[in-house]
């Protein structure tokens, strides 16, 4: 039986070192049906030693810099597999990812599924295991909240795409663009999780999750989302939770633009901030994660 195909899509805007190894470890898979989607977002560095050593295996665009949303948005129109697979270009996939993700897709007829991962140190070769063993299931308000899907772990068949067409990256939103997608497509489809850590997710200090400013922009663009009706039946006080993060928002904007406060005093004041609400989410996200159906998880 032919093996389906798996397109698999990486924007790329630099560190064109790191996209050999995210490309490396999709031939070195135990999997061997792929559809490899480079977007080249813009960037300004000579990728023409890449495309001499990939040209015959890839699929490559070039496009001007409109961010991962815009790219990845591109390559989903481009995308012939059965499945829809995602790669950043700094990240890396284990050896048996592929081979045992779909075997549990394909076992389970589950629509979308992602895997355990590692939080990858380079400079040592260390490698730390995230927990996300809650992350499976009907997890449509956990998103809005504390979904732990690595992006680079997300497999969805394509036939999702072909069935909804809302089920695309918001490009007007510089971060989150992805936990947004998979909110759209968690109303509409179970998650599964393939609890192995089978991703190398690479840790370089500039990772948005490590800043308290840059995930109040997050929370901002996600409210917007909400306000705008594009997300169904969140709960209120999922609300509520977005509208303190938004009233503080508010005021470190006040304190960056009327006062001038530095940006290391406002990450300061941000991650001060940043305490309240996140001790409401850990108490809903333990009261709406409780005692668990293991339906979809392995």
């Amino acid at each position: 039986m032919t093996k389906k195909k798996v397109s698999v899509i990486i924007p790329f805007y630099n560190g064109v070192g790191w996209l050999y190894e995210a490309v490396d470890s999709i031939l070195s898979q135990t999997y061997d049906n792929f559809e490899i989607i480079v977007i080249n977002d813009g960037s300004p560095e000579d990728v023409s030693g890449f495309l001499e050593k990939y040209k015959e295996k890839i699929v490559y665009h070039f496009k001007e810099n409109a961010g991962p949303a815009a790219a990845r948005n591109l390559a989903l129109k481009l995308a012939t597999g059965d499945y829809i697979a995602f790669l950043d270009a700094d990240d890396t996939w284990l050896p048996t990812k592929t081979e045992k993700q779909i075997a549990f897709m394909e076992e389970t007829g589950l629509k979308w599924s992602h895997t355990g991962y590692f939080n990858w140190f380079p400079e040592d070769d260390k490698l730390v295991d995230k927990d996300n063993s809650r992350d499976h299931g009907n997890v449509y308000v956990q998103s809005f909240i504390s979904l732990r899907a690595s992006t680079p772990a997300i497999i969805i068949r394509r036939e999702c795409f072909l069935n909804h067409s809302e089920f695309f990256f918001f490009e007007d939103m510089r971060f989150s663009e992805d936990s947004s997608l998979w909110s759209k497509i968690s109303y509409h489809y179970p998650l599964g999780l393939l609890k192995e850590p089978l991703i190398k997710v690479r840790q370089r200090g500039t990772n948005a999750d490590l800043f308290s400013l840059i995930r109040f922009q997050s929370k901002t663009s996600i409210y917007s989302k909400i306000k705008e009706g594009v997300y169904k039946d969140v709960p209120k006080f999922v609300i509520l939770i977005y509208q303190i993060y938004i009233l503080q928002s508010h005021v470190l904007n006040f304190l960056s633009t009327k006062l001038k406060i530095g940006k290391d005093v406002l990450e300061f004041i941000g991650k001060v901030f940043w305490a309240f609400p996140f001790i409401l989410e850990r108490i809903y996200l333990k009261i709406i994660t409780f005692n668990k159906d293991n339906t979809f998880v392995k």
